[in-house]
């Protein structure tokens, strides 16, 4: 577990399906990321067996960022992890009533550090659609670069169109 204090990442658990599958009933986290639209109770769970399945290939870990009282804020992992090329992507999405109040901000700044530290990635990026103004504040107040390319929608089966910008971050 990661903690600032004021929020705290954690591994997902078989408990936190009903709270998944409630809060991506949010039209907005479909509009930006690429959960199945629409989204119905199996997919929170086929996702959270997915993250066990994932994590132990070495290709993922996962987390759920959770306030005092353990209530789902967010949903936030580090993917595409290659270690010998010391890489890894971070995605994320927080739940609608959490928004606006510093989670994605303080999820991004504990995950990337934890990425750099444990995992010793060396480059980190956000895939961030070009009309998703606020992750873009996310990318630049927690230090990561916008690079000018662009590259299709992370995957999405189909999607070849160039809309997501890449967000980089080096340890220093």
């Amino acid at each position: 577990m990661l903690t600032d204090g004021v929020i705290t990442l954690r591994p997902p658990r078989a408990d936190d399906a009903e709270a998944l599958y409630r809060e991506c009933q949010d039209p907005e986290i479909a509009r930006w990321t690429g959960v199945p639209t629409p989204y119905e109770r199996h997919h929170a769970d086929q996702y959270l067996a997915r993250c066990v399945e994932e994590e132990a290939e070495g290709k993922t870990r996962a987390f759920v960022a959770v306030d005092a009282e353990d209530r789902v804020l967010a949903s936030i992992s580090v993917m595409e992890l290659d270690k010998g090329l010391a890489y890894g992507e971070i995605g994320y999405w927080v739940a609608k009533d959490a928004r606006g109040k510093g989670v994605a901000s303080r999820a991004v700044t504990l995950l990337r550090d934890w990425c750099a530290r444990e995992l010793g990635l060396e480059l980190i990026e956000l895939l961030i659609d070009a009309e998703n103004l606020a992750s873009q504040r996310v990318a630049e107040s927690t230090g990561f670069l916008d690079t000018g390319e662009l590259r299709p929608a992370p995957r999405q089966e189909g999607a070849d169109t160039l809309t997501h910008g890449v967000y980089a971050w080096r340890p220093e």
